[in-house]
């Protein structure tokens, strides 16, 4: 992979910024064609996003869905927005004529985002608020590294979004669309 410049004040068509992502070191979030550079992550953020990776693999085997880790990106419906998120749970991906499709996921069902002192307001805000607009999603969690604390955001029967504070390492999160339930207590033992 080459040394990519990219421009933070030029506006890049889409089909520039899957060529800059696809061939740089370094990974972007579009935004009405701003590139957002992504900034590193700890060995503990690493850790959990495993973690939390290999906890639903177990949870949801047999059951048709796929679990994706960091470096796939998230269509944001009606929008010209493209997010990575650090882990991703679909269903199945769409078949029709979509552009990228082998790049980007378009009907996720469950996103979940590992914070950071510089992550955290992002994702807990304009990240959130992007990611309700997709309408296959059901679930988002919000992981803090540090402490035992799962925010668990659930779309309800009417497309409202409700959230719960969960820290104790007994609670459960009740996946019901995905017939699972999670351990908070299984995320952290690492």
């Amino acid at each position: 992979m080459g040394l990519q410049i990219v421009d933070i004040s030029k506006k890049y068509t889409l089909e520039e910024y899957i060529r800059i992502d696809e061939s740089g070191d370094e990974r972007h979030e579009f935004f009405y064609g701003k590139l957002i550079a992504m900034s590193g992550e700890s060995l503990l953020h690493n850790e959990i996003c495993i973690q939390l990776l290999f906890l639903l693999k177990k949870l949801l085997l047999g059951k048709g869905y796929k679990i994706y880790i960091e470096n796939v990106k998230v269509k944001i419906e009606g929008e010209e927005i493209y997010l990575y998120p650090d882990i991703v749970v679909i269903k199945e991906q769409p078949q029709a004529n979509l552009p990228h499709k082998d790049y980007i996921i378009y009907k996720p069902v469950l996103i979940a985002e590992i914070l950071s002192d510089s992550t955290r307001k992002y994702d807990l805000t304009d990240k959130l608020i992007q990611y309700q607009k997709i309408s296959s999603l059901q679930y988002y969690l919000a992981v803090e590294p540090l402490k035992h604390v799962v925010i668990f955001y659930e779309k309800d029967e009417n497309g409202n979004w409700n959230a719960k504070t969960l820290t104790d390492a007994d609670e459960t999160i009740a996946l019901v669309q995905m017939d699972t339930v999670l351990a908070l207590g299984d995320i952290y033992s690492i």
